[in-house]
């Protein structure tokens, strides 16, 4: 196990006292088991043969959703958006 150390707000640390106190643990213990329950978690090693199978499933999705309209870098879409943008007074949004 490795140690680490870190600053953090006054009432960051405070909070953590507060539920120490509450549960009869440590800040150390309740910190860990925040870090355990919500930190990163680490990637599985996959092997060349596992990685490509989950490329292939990926790729069964791709443009497997039509929005009725060309997007992305579609200039002429790009400029009549901004056109409309510009254009617009937002009224509407008040």
């Amino acid at each position: 196990m490795k140690t680490i150390t870190i600053q953090v707000p006054d009432e960051v640390y405070a909070a953590c006292e507060r539920e120490a106190a509450l549960s009869g643990r440590s800040v150390e213990q309740c910190v860990m088991e925040f870090l355990l329950k919500y930190g990163p978690r680490p990637q599985p090693e996959l092997s060349e043969e596992e990685r490509r199978a989950a490329m292939e499933r990926l790729m069964r999705h791709a443009g497997a959703q039509s929005l009725g309209r060309p997007t992305g870098a579609h200039n002429e879409c790009i400029d009549a958006d901004l056109a409309r943008e510009y254009a617009s007074t937002h009224e509407e949004a008040r």
